[in-house]
């Protein structure tokens, strides 16, 4: 990669807010570990990822994250 690249690419990741996080724990069945685990490529790289973005999906879909009119 270019030198111009590199730096455009890294300016663009300093100007970015990351959003704060916090760890929330759980427990799933050993079945449930081995879906979640078929998912992983598909929908995120990990387990965490993959348990995250399907609570976030779940959650927008129950209308908790839509915007308020």
């Amino acid at each position: 990669m270019p030198k111009k690249e590199v730096i455009k690419s890294l300016k663009g990741s300093e100007e970015k807010k990351r959003a704060e996080t916090s760890t929330v724990k759980g427990t799933i069945t050993s079945e449930q570990r081995k879906i979640l685990q078929n998912f992983i490529g598909i929908i995120g790289s990990n387990e965490q990822d993959v348990v995250g973005k399907i609570i976030t999906l779940w959650l927008y879909n129950e209308g908790y994250l839509k915007k308020k009119e």
